[in-house]
């Protein structure tokens, strides 16, 4: 009779029903890793998409802001005659600083707080059309630095005039397919009159603001 009970107590110790609760909590375990892994998972494929999008974004602005130079470049070179310059933006060519809201201050204008909005630039630059894919036109600031008749070498031992370089300081500004993504160029631009008729030296340098 002792034996009976025994064996008994030792069948219900091992009986299997008594593990299917450790099972049931390894699966909920092994469920909540499996989607904590796609979660992550997703969020990094997510994030992998904006930083393209972002970078295609500042590449339209670029490439617009570049076109922008490049089409004021071409309309100094077509300018038989020195354009005008004024300090209100009524002319195409402005004097030098003279967007500068502030020119007391160590900061250039086209990083002070008053000029660096879209709107300055929509209602003072000069539109560039033609440009495909961002949110609206490009648009460039030209500014005369200052002429100069001395440093050249190209009319020594001619006999002729070595004519005037005017030197251009040209800004170019604009987004891509969103406002967020801004793109500021600069360059300056060489202009050579030389007894009423002009030639062209390659623009000086570029570089982004």
């Amino acid at each position: 009779m002792g034996n009976t009970l025994e064996i008994s107590t030792l069948v219900r110790a091992h009986n299997p029903a008594n593990q299917r609760g450790a099972v049931l909590i390894f699966c909920l375990i092994f469920l909540l890793v499996l989607t904590l892994m796609a979660v992550t998972g997703m969020e990094s494929a997510i994030l992998d998409e904006k930083m393209a999008a972002n970078m295609r974004d500042h590449n339209l602005a670029f490439e617009a802001a570049e076109a922008s130079l490049k089409v004021a470049e071409d309309w100094i070179a077509t300018q038989s005659d020195l354009p005008a310059t004024s300090a209100d933006g009524s002319t195409i060519v402005w004097i030098l600083d003279a967007p500068d809201p502030n020119l007391t201050d160590s900061d250039n204008w086209w990083e002070a707080s008053g000029t660096d909005t879209h709107s300055w630039w929509k209602d003072n630059a000069i539109q560039v059309t033609g440009i495909a894919e961002v949110a609206s036109a490009p648009r460039y600031i030209i500014e005369q630095s200052y002429t100069s008749s001395k440093g050249h070498s190209r009319a020594i031992g001619t006999g002729s005039p070595g004519g005037t370089r005017v030197f251009y300081r040209i800004t170019a500004r604009w987004v891509g397919r969103s406002t967020s993504a801004v793109v500021q160029l600069q360059s300056t631009f060489v202009k050579l009159i030389e007894d009423c008729s002009t030639s062209l030296s390659p623009a000086g340098f570029q570089y982004i603001l």
